[in-house]
This record gives C-alpha cells, structure tokens and sequence, in this order.
C-alpha cells in the first residue's frame, strides 16, 4: 500500500479546499467591518466551540491573547453550567461549528442575546441557524472533507484555523501590534529574549583584560592565557584595539620566531566594532553572523565598559 500517496492525496484536497476558502473570503463584505469593530472597540473575544472546532477555538483564542487582543476559550457546555458569568457585556463571542447547528452552542443564544453581546461565527454552513443569529460570518463551508470517508474534520477544521488565523493578523494590524509589544508577551520564550535583552544583559567586565599597547609579545600570550576570555583589550588614550588568540596564531604563522620581537601594537586589530550597551540582541546577532567575529567591545557614551562573546549571546 503507498501510503504517501495518501498522504499527498489528504495534502492536495486539503489545498484545494483551502483555495474554494480564499474565494469565498474574497467575497465578504462585512470583514472590513468586523476587524474595524473589534480594533476599535478593544472588546474582549470569547471564543466557544465544541469537539474538534473546540480544540481550533482554542488555537484561535491563544494566538488572539498573544497578538494584543484579549481573549479566552470557553467550552459551551462549561458556559451553560454556570460560567456564563465569565462573558461580559461588551465582550463580542466567536462560535465556531461546522454544522451550524450544534446544540451546546445555540442553547446559548438565549443568553448571548440578552446580554447583548455581538457574534461572530466560524461555520461550514451559511445557511445554517448559527450563521443566520450571527452578526457577521466567516464561511467556513467545503466541498470534500480530506478523510476517506469524508466525515471527519480536517479540511473544515484546517479552513477553520486559517480564517482565525486571518482575523487574528487582521487585528494585529488594525490595532498597530508590533515586536516589542509581541516580546513584552512572549518574555520567557527565545522570541522575547531576542526582542527584549541587550547588550547590558550579556556584558563582560574587561578591568582584567586590558593591557598596555607596548607589552611585549611574550607577556602578550601571557596576559590572554590568564585572562580567561582569550582576548586581551588595548584602551590607551592614542589607542584602542582587541588581540585575540586566534590573531596570535595568525601572527605568529606570518612572522615565526620573529614574533617575539614585536609589542601589542603590533598584533591588535585597530578601532574594533563596537555597539552601545542598550544594542538589542538582534541587532548584535547580525552583527556576529555578518561580520564573522566572535568578540564585539561594549561602550557607555563613548567609553569602553566590557565585551560581549558570540557564544555567550547565541548559545543561550
């Protein structure tokens, strides 16, 4: 049995699907009115499905929470038990069915209309009750599920994630949401780490690093052995440069023994790069991987106050 192909087959209905989806998005008209309400009024999302479209609510809400719009799951049998109380008045609630006509979801209405909370609906059928007690509608409708035997949720299901997906971007963008406020979001994840820390945050003191431009060759090696980094900093005031271990290599594979008779100044590398200490971390990853360097100098208005190592910044 090949069983890539079927795999290829469920990834080609599913394409398909997704294609008869865009065009139907292409032709509503009130998304433009949706997206202006909800950015305009920074109303909280409630997001309740059932089953499958449950679990795609669930999905939505989280990247909504994340993007700037405040919104939670609430599973509809849960919310006719007693948590109703969790919806507010101004809150606008996203329903997500693929029939339309999924009993803990309209048993709701009741309710939602009393409270007067507009909604919005995720459904496969524009026909259906939920689509027609609905303030807008994202059609969610397909032609052929991807399974076998096209009943389970899986082209409906991957449409559903994709028009959240749209709404979500659309939100960001309406509402101006841009990468610091997704870091101060995102602090514990790699995202923010690169979003929020900077140069300060990965310093080296260098007070044992420096020496002077006339040290000898010999004392050179010395000072970067001992100095623990494999890098020895000149910050004389006529001069500024790094040495690095790997440059004594290189300098004694140029000179041979005649190394010996050279100081630092002649080995360093002269106005090294440098970046400000409150350089983002993005911004110093660039400079590492573009320049190839292991080692950039950190300054404090002008003044030379430590190092930060590419190992240190980018193995975290």
């Amino acid at each position: 049995m090949n069983h890539l192909k079927a795999a290829i087959d469920v990834f080609n209905i599913e394409l398909e699907q997704l294609n008869l989806g865009l065009s139907q998005l292409k032709q509503n008209r009130e998304f433009n009115s949706l997206v202006d309400y909800l950015s305009k009024t920074n109303c909280r999302i409630v997001v309740i499905g059932m089953g499958k479209s449950g679990h795609v609510g669930g999905k939505i809400s989280a990247s909504l929470a994340s993007t700037g719009t405040f919104s939670f799951f609430l599973h509809p049998a849960e919310a006719y038990h007693g948590d109703l109380g969790m919806i507010g008045k101004g809150d606008c609630i996203l329903l997500l069915s693929n029939s339309g006509e999924t009993e803990e979801i309209l048993r709701l209405f009741p309710f939602i209309k009393s409270n007067g909370n507009k909604t919005v609906s995720i459904v496969g059928n524009i026909n259906s009750t939920l689509a027609k007690n609905s303030d807008w509608i994202l059609d969610a409708s397909v032609l052929k599920e991807a399974c076998t035997i096209n009943l389970a949720p899986t082209s409906s299901s991957t449409l559903s994630l994709i028009l959240g997906d749209c709404l979500t971007v659309s939100l960001m963008k309406a509402k101006k949401f841009q990468r610091n406020d997704f870091a101060r979001l995102h602090p514990g994840g790699f995202l923010g780490q690169r979003l929020l820390t900077t140069a300060k945050d990965y310093i080296i003191p260098i007070d044992s690093l420096v020496i002077k431009s006339e040290l000898s060759f010999d004392r050179l090696i010395a000072a970067i052995s001992y100095g623990g980094q494999g890098v020895a900093i000149i910050n004389d005031k006529d001069y500024q440069g790094i040495i690095t271990d790997g440059d004594l290599r290189r300098f004694m594979g140029k000179w041979g023994r005649e190394s010996f008779t050279k100081t630092a100044i002649d080995v360093m590398t002269k106005n090294p790069l440098s970046v400000e200490i409150n350089t983002s971390y993005s911004e110093m990853e660039v400079i590492f991987v573009n320049q190839k360097i292991s080692t950039l100098l950190v300054k404090k208005d002008d003044t030379l106050i430590g190092l930060i190592r590419a190992d240190s910044l980018m193995n975290q």
